[in-house]
């Protein structure tokens, strides 16, 4: 089904284009919620008398959301959590909680608007994406620590120079790696051990057949 698209969305259109559908999204979801239009002659005519008032309105959310970004983008979110030895997390942290923490501080974000590229269930820092609006998106970090010294020990390690993670790998390896003059005495004598006389091959052989032959 082809619609006239009232809001804009991500990956489909702005407002105004004529974008083609499933049915089924068109009639459960975008048209109910007046969010588009069925593409017919008469809703073309109707969308261009309404058309200034649907961008100035949509103009105004943005703004909206662009305040809202101003007071979430760059700030520091943590949750204390209790959780066992291995991390383990009793519990998760969802996008119920996180809306929650938001509205602690007097921003609305709906749980909806967040977005988690992976399960929060053990302690660490955890990416999370939030869409304010379908042109205003943020990318925060969530840092689930057992306690605030954790919390500045997570951002710390996180923030800590490449070059500076790389010396401190190279250094355990020099500690862990074995000496070269041990390898190579290792080598000599491996090559020292003599191979098993061949003799004593054929005994074990003849022994064998002793064996195997049957009683008289």
């Amino acid at each position: 089904m082809e619609v006239i698209l009232l809001e804009t969305f991500d990956r489909l259109g702005k407002i105004g284009d004529v974008v083609k559908v499933k049915d089924g999204f068109a009639r459960n979801f975008l048209i109910p919620q007046k969010k588009a239009l069925r593409a017919n002659e008469t809703n073309k005519d109707y969308f261009a008398r309404i058309k200034s008032d649907l961008l100035e309105k949509s103009k105004k959310a943005v703004d909206e959301a662009n305040l809202v970004l101003k007071k979430i983008e760059n700030k520091d979110i943590i949750f204390i959590r209790n959780a066992s030895d291995n991390g383990q997390l009793y519990g998760s942290v969802s996008p119920k909680d996180i809306s929650n923490y938001f509205a602690e501080q007097k921003v609305d974000i709906k749980p909806s608007s967040i977005n988690l590229y992976t399960s929060i269930k053990k302690i660490g820092i955890y990416d999370i994406n939030i869409k304010l609006h379908a042109e205003v998106t943020c990318n925060l970090k969530i840092n689930v620590a057992t306690s605030e010294e954790n919390a500045t020990k997570q951002k710390d390690e996180l923030n800590k120079p490449k070059e500076s993670k790389q010396s401190e790998k190279n250094e355990l390896d020099k500690k862990t790696a074995t000496p070269e003059s041990e390898v190579i005495e290792n080598k000599k004598e491996s090559q020292q051990i003599s191979p098993k006389n061949s003799d004593d091959k054929d005994d074990s052989t003849q022994i064998i057949k002793e064996d195997n032959d049957p009683q008289q």
